[in-house]
């Protein structure tokens, strides 16, 4: 058939008959990309103790699962994957009348946890679904972090979330608590253990709107050093950081907007405020730490120690536009955006003259207030968010 008639026939097809035609041959699957299906509202990878998750949510809902217990399968069958033959199991449940959910579990290399060479599934999953779908929006969240999981990422792909931690560890004491002896219970949140080629393809290899990470190395000593800055701007538009023992805040890695989940010290701001005047982490706009709930007037002025302060051209209007446009990004709740002891000023760069505005204020209320910094860089960008004018 003429090209224009294949691509009118493919273009009529669902996503079920997409899907169930991609994985007959290579040849269908080439066919179906000519005329590729957006996919609403998003796909996920899911990574949990207990496997791998990769769904497509749609009206009808496609799960594909690479689980580590494999005993359970039935049914299986061969499927033409990424042009190579995999094994899997294949089941469907009718909901209501219409819509049907198709669980495809994938059997081989199933076990992953001991070796890369068994994650060559989930690799060959995604760039296959890529061959013919289009994703608006793609997450990826790791309770967990097998090793070699992240070079299996597609880097071709747009990422719009990305996180990784290790899943939650469940404490158990025993001791005096509330007068009594008893056993308690309490959720660890630890962090996953990188290889510094990990965290580089994350940062230098992927485009992701957001990367959330607490992550950390073998090596105590570890600090990441950043490579070039890739060509057209940050491929990671915020990072947020829930633990930062590996960062050296000389050289920040390559992000728009930074964010520390957990207490900075005074001297690593510093640091990070005297490499940005110097001319260092250009691709920085937006930045936000916590310092702590005791902090003096001795103590916010270390931040600034050997960096030249300006008083801020900022108006309050601006600031408050500003302050606004954080809390709805990073959906704070009410009490959260109670600030107070609103200090401002501005650091000048060498250089280009860039002007970049640091807010110090207090949240939270006694014995226990939270001192919050944040900064944000005279970008384009920003100056548009806080409505002004731009020469």
């Amino acid at each position: 058939m003429p090209y224009v008639v294949q691509n009118m026939i493919i273009a009529e097809l669902d996503l079920d008959e997409r899907m169930l035609l991609s994985f007959t041959s290579k040849r269908t699957c080439r066919l179906l990309g000519m005329s590729k299906l957006y996919t609403n509202p998003y796909l996920s990878i899911k990574v949990r103790s207990d496997g791998v998750e990769v769904r497509i949510d749609n009206e009808d809902k496609w799960t594909f699962s690479i689980p580590y217990d494999k005993s359970a399968l039935e049914n299986v069958v061969y499927w033409k994957i990424d042009g190579s033959d995999v094994r899997v199991s294949h089941e469907v449940k009718e909901v209501g009348t219409e819509i049907k959910k198709h669980t495809v579990s994938i059997v081989e290399g199933a076990d992953f946890k001991r070796t890369r060479i068994s994650l060559d599934p989930l690799g060959k999953l995604l760039r296959h679904l890529s061959s013919f779908l289009n994703y608006d929006i793609l997450h990826c969240i790791c309770h967990t972090l097998p090793n070699g999981f992240i070079s299996q990422l597609d880097c071709s792909l747009n990422y719009a979330k990305v996180w990784i931690r290790h899943e939650h560890v469940t404490i158990r004491e025993f001791g005096r608590f509330y007068g009594r002896f008893r056993t308690r219970e309490f959720k660890e949140d630890r962090a996953a253990v990188v290889t510094p080629k990990e965290l580089e393809v994350l940062f230098s290899k992927i485009k992701i709107r957001e990367l959330k990470l607490h992550v950390k190395f073998a090596s105590a000593v570890y600090k990441y050093r950043k490579h070039p800055e890739p060509i057209g701007g940050p491929l990671i538009q915020k990072l947020i950081l829930e633990n930062h023992t590996w960062v050296d805040f000389s050289q920040l890695p390559t992000a728009r907007i930074i964010s520390f989940s957990r207490q900075v010290q005074s001297h690593e701001i510093n640091t990070m405020f005297k490499s940005w005047v110097a001319g260092k982490n250009r691709e920085i706009e937006i930045m936000y730490f916590e310092i702590g709930n005791k902090v003096t007037d001795r103590t916010r002025n270390f931040l600034f120690t050997g960096i030249a302060q300006h008083e801020t051209q900022l108006t309050k209007a601006e600031i408050d536009s500003f302050l606004c446009y954080w809390f709805e990004t990073n959906a704070w709740r009410p009490y959260q955006q109670r600030l107070r002891n609103i200090i401002s000023l501005d650091i000048i760069r060498e250089g280009d003259g860039l002007r970049a505005t640091v807010i110090v204020a207090t949240a939270g209320s006694l014995p226990d207030p939270e001192q919050k910094v944040f900064v944000m860089v005279w970008s384009e960008e920003n100056l548009r968010t806080i409505g002004r004018a731009i020469d």
